[in-house]
């Protein structure tokens, strides 16, 4: 998915996000947003969401000194997601579920959402795609499976759902990590409490989106073999919808309008489509 112009003010919305998170100075948060502008400015509409924000948090990262900006942020969203109480999830929908609602934890998402309060929301309520039945059959036979990770936090709500299928099904799954700090996604530290459960893979992707050219030959290798792959969040749905020649699982909330606009459902919406 190519950006739009929501996605010019959305890029734009974090780099300030971030020098608030950061508590910077005036001068400073200026000079990241001349920064951010000025990427934007030299990309044109061929670009995906994902491409430009590595450019502008790499340009952060510099301006700042600080390698992980978003860090505090990450901490504090996994704090949370530790303290829920998944007691009642009980059967492997109920775990893909959770692992959606989980995606509302998107530190550059263009709405914010409260999980506490999605969980009560969006628990009871259906997916607005579900291909949940499609996904089981398949799962049925599958020996491997691959979960590319999203958002940090979001990643305690994803081991639910490995342990859950594991429970019922005799399979291998890999879970496919950003190579370093993209925004608050998952990389190999954060991904080691679902190393019990789960082969955590380095893919070598720098940016919020698995870019198929960028990965790394043993990232590649696995996901084009593995029976079932699942690209958790948005940013996986930009970079591999409509691009990607295998079949995807993606599994999300809608946050933004232009996502909504490509997929035609609602902001808040569960997704879980096979693409």
């Amino acid at each position: 998915m190519n950006i739009k112009p929501d996605c010019i003010v959305c890029l734009l919305n974090q780099a300030l996000k971030v020098t608030k998170l950061l508590k910077l100075d005036d001068v400073t948060s200026k000079e990241i947003l001349d920064k951010s502008a000025q990427i934007l400015i030299e990309h044109d509409f061929s670009c995906t969401p994902p491409q430009i924000a590595k450019e502008i948090y790499e340009a952060i990262s510099d301006i700042t000194g600080d390698n992980d900006p978003v860090l505090r942020a990450k901490e504090r969203a996994t704090s949370e997601a530790l303290r829920v109480d998944t007691s009642f999830v009980a059967t492997i929908k109920d775990a893909i579920k959770m692992a959606v609602i989980g995606n509302v934890i998107d530190f550059g998402a263009q709405n914010q959402f409260e999980l506490s309060e999605m969980i009560q929301d969006h628990f009871s309520k259906e997916f607005s795609i579900d291909d949940f039945y499609a996904f089981e059959d398949e799962l049925k036979e599958a020996k491997e499976i691959v979960i590319i990770g999203d958002n940090t936090g979001e990643h305690v709500f994803d081991k639910l759902l490995i342990e859950t299928i594991k429970k019922h099904y005799d399979v291998k799954v890999n879970y496919f990590v950003r190579t370093k700090p993209i925004i608050n996604d998952v990389t190999p530290k954060e991904a080691q409490i679902l190393s019990q459960c789960a082969n955590i893979i380095d893919t070598g992707i720098e940016t919020p989106g698995f870019e198929i050219h960028k990965a790394n030959a043993v990232s590649i290798e696995i996901f084009e073999h593995a029976d079932i792959v699942i690209a958790k969040g948005m940013g996986n749905f930009e970079s591999l919808y409509q691009v990607a020649k295998r079949p995807i699982y993606y599994l999300f909330i809608v946050k933004c309008n232009v996502v909504a606009d490509a997929i035609g459902k609602d902001i808040k919406s569960m997704i879980f489509k096979r693409g």
